[in-house]
């Protein structure tokens, strides 16, 4: 790595103008000199991707590089690593005038997402969250970081669906670990809580700011949400007129969560979960939807003029960071997408923020659990 580094150094410079400048290492060749750069990463996008183009591509003298769809890449913003990943699409037009390329890359994680997992089980037993993620994920020589220690989560019984793909194993053990997963810049994933590390300063309307959307919503949320029990009752006991409610008591689990942002009646009504011991799950599921909704429902999207914080790190996605909007008001807020940009207008990060409660995953209830309750109901 360190390799890499010093060469960047050499051909860029250690200056401020040198981490502004995006560089691809493809066959141990670095190529720079990209005059359009775009690079999107999210907390919910997998792969993370990229597009560059440069519109007078002249290898150095002495150097014969081919560029060839598939080759492994790495993508350098400066000295940062940002995305390990393959050349997806390689476009080349030549003309008298001019010589432009354009290539598409994108990460590891490609393979997790397109690609069927292969078992030679498709059921596991007595294992970890992490255990098993690692082990959908080794194929495409994919490692799963955990963050802080996040997805040691005990799974007495995982069953694996023959035609998911990897990345939908993997995200469903997510959320039965109740963690986030996501890219990481050295092509591996991560296993994470959400917002469990900060940025080294914040984001200011009118210094690093130059431009910011606030987004206040009703839309999705509702001023109640209750969890109901799924019972073969409703659909052999008519309906009285007189009670209504006390049929509702019935069939009501108890679970229900209040959004107090919603001051006309908007009720939801969703299953519980079967096999949920005291609806322990289920009562933290109608809490997840009331804050989920509420979180997704007030997000700030900014443009900032640098890709870098103050202690010169890149923006980076599942981190915390102030945001002090133009009326003095600060929020602290989870960075959930990233557009790093260069182009004719410069070099900026596109950002895009929300509450911590936005990103909370799914909870859901252990398949142990669940199977165990559903015997109990078929006996």
């Amino acid at each position: 790595m360190s390799g890499i580094i010093d060469q960047i150094g050499q051909i860029l410079g250690y200056g401020q103008e040198a981490q502004k400048t995006a560089s691809v290492l493809i066959n141990g060749a670095l190529i720079t000199g990209w005059t359009d750069v775009t690079v999107r990463c999210a907390v919910d996008l997998m792969p993370w991707v990229a597009d560059l183009g440069m519109t007078s591509y002249q290898p150095d003298q002495g150097t014969d590089v081919t560029i060839i769809e598939g080759d492994a890449v790495q993508l350098w913003l400066g000295t940062d690593l940002l995305i390990t990943g393959y050349v997806v699409t390689v476009i080349e037009a030549v003309s008298p005038e001019r010589h432009e390329l354009r290539l598409q890359i994108a990460s590891k994680s490609m393979d997790l997402v397109d690609c069927s997992a292969e078992f030679s089980t498709y059921q596991m037993n007595s294992t970890t969250a992490v255990a098993l993620a690692k082990r959908v994920a080794e194929f495409a020589d994919i490692d799963v970081v955990q963050i802080n220690g996040a997805g040691n989560v005990d799974l007495q019984q995982f069953s694996v669906i023959l035609t998911e793909t990897a990345y939908e194993i993997i995200e469903r053990v997510a959320r039965l670990a109740g963690v986030l997963f996501y890219d990481l810049p050295d092509g591996n994933v991560a296993f994470a809580a959400v917002g469990s590390q900060r940025m080294a300063s914040g984001l200011i309307y009118g210094e690093n700011v130059e431009q910011m959307t606030t987004v206040r919503s009703t839309a999705g949320r509702f001023s109640s949400i209750t969890a109901v029990l799924q019972t073969t009752a409703l659909l052999f006991s008519e309906p009285g007129d007189a009670d209504y409610v006390g049929q509702m008591d019935a069939v009501s689990s108890g679970a229900v969560a209040d959004d107090p942002g919603i001051v006309r009646t908007r009720p939801l009504l969703i299953p519980a979960e079967l096999g949920d011991a005291n609806y322990v799950v289920t009562t933290k599921r109608v809490q997840w939807e009331v804050a989920r909704r509420y979180g997704r429902a007030n997000t700030v999207t900014l443009t900032c003029d640098s890709w870098r914080d103050t202690a010169g790190n890149l923006w980076a996605v599942n981190r915390r960071a102030p945001v002090r909007l133009k009326n003095g008001r600060e929020l602290d807020l989870v960075i959930a997408e990233i557009v790093f940009r260069q182009g004719e207008d410069g070099t900026r990060a596109d950002l895009v923020l929300m509450p911590p409660e936005g990103l909370m995953p799914e909870p859901l209830l252990l398949p142990a659990l669940s199977n165990e309750g559903i015997q109990a109901i078929n006996s």
